[in-house]
């Protein structure tokens, strides 16, 4: 096990922890000439967007923006309905939580998307998604979501125009630094196994020529299928790899589930949104 205690202090309060003492298991000892080591923390960069600053009137949206929006609506709340069914399958492979960790960051992601996203930028409001992912999600899979909305935030940021094309190189971009940190690859039953087969069918689709939206809708089936196929895996990543085989066999891997659910649910809201705007 590991403890780590985190706690305002100053230079006397530093002192009077580094004094020589006879208390038991203490790091110094009573010569005081066994300082305990110190490793200096840099302190992480703050969002784009302080605690205390919202938008102060609703944006106009462009037409991306409404896209995005919606996108996002959509994906949350597919979380949202999904919490007891994640809970359910993490309860037979992992801690049981995953429905409720999912639910967490969706219910917190509506909530900031009314002051907080500027959806009209769209790298500005996946690097905000990450920031209000890593407030409340908490667990493994809150660090793995926020790693990939940083990773698709620096991606994205690079243009100014963001098409089809940008879209799927971030989430390429985010796939690599997931499993980059998160050790995961393909047939690891994680949430990469609905992640990959859908950036994989995104890329084939668009190069084939397909228009954006069929490309997207194409690489949502991949990934509701790559998630479906971790029935059959032995997990090698994640919580569900201390489980044996035996228990895994026709349960699907929750966090590959949560993630084809958000995305399909993004998908079919552009393709739905884009209609409506044509009617």
């Amino acid at each position: 096990g590991l403890s780590i205690t985190i706690m305002r202090s100053d230079e006397n309060i530093l002192q009077r922890l580094d004094a020589p003492t006879k208390a038991p298991a203490w790091p110094v000892g009573s010569e005081g000439n066994r300082p305990p080591a110190k490793f200096p923390v840099a302190v992480p960069p703050s969002p784009s967007m302080k605690d205390d600053e919202i938008l102060s009137e609703r944006q106009e949206l462009s037409k991306q923006g409404c896209m995005l929006e919606a996108a996002i609506e959509a994906a949350a709340k597919e979380l949202i309905d999904l919490k007891d069914n994640l809970n359910d399958w993490d309860s037979k492979v992992g801690d049981g939580d995953c429905g409720t960790t999912m639910y967490r960051g969706a219910t917190a992601i509506l909530e900031d998307m009314k002051t907080r996203y500027h959806l009209n930028d769209a790298a500005g409001t996946v690097n905000e998604i990450g920031s209000t992912i890593r407030k409340v999600m908490g667990g493994t899979s809150g660090i793995l979501y926020d790693i990939l909305c940083k990773a698709a935030y620096a991606s994205l940021k690079q243009n100014k125009n963001i098409t089809a094309y940008e879209w799927a190189d971030a989430l390429e971009a985010s796939i690599a630094a997931v499993s980059k940190y998160g050790g995961a690859r393909a047939g690891y039953r994680t949430m990469l196994d609905a992640l990959i087969p859908a950036s994989t069918v995104l890329k084939q689709s668009l190069k084939a020529g397909d228009d954006p939206v069929t490309a997207f809708i194409a690489s949502a089936e991949a990934a509701s299928a790559g998630a479906e196929s971790t029935k059959q895996m032995q997990a090698k990543a994640g919580r569900s790899s201390y489980i044996s085989p035996d228990h895994l066999v026709s349960i699907p891997d929750p966090g590959a589930m949560a993630a084809a659910a958000w995305y399909q649910a993004a998908a079919l809201s552009v393709k739905n949104k884009l209609h409506a705007s044509e009617s």
